[in-house]
């Protein structure tokens, strides 16, 4: 192989290293496995979930409108 200026001769062309230390794998390695999900259950809060008295007066309101609200739309 001769180099003129830097550039080497194309004449001899490229090739494929064959020394076996530039070889790559002859097996590809394995695909990457995802991670194992963790199943973590919340625990309730120690004094209880807070129940508020308003809840049920703020259902029946609503409740109320939408029959109100068919209502108009069946009669009319």
């Amino acid at each position: 192989m001769e180099v003129e200026g830097g550039y080497v001769s194309a004449e001899e062309g490229c090739r494929t290293p064959k020394r076996s230390e530039c070889r790559g794998p002859m097996k590809c390695p394995a695909a990457p496995r995802k991670k194992a999900a963790t199943l973590k259950h919340k625990q309730p809060p120690p004094n209880g979930y807070f129940k508020s008295p308003d809840i049920e007066v703020f259902f029946a309101m609503v409740h109320r409108r939408e029959a109100a609200a068919a209502a108009v739309y069946y009669c009319t």
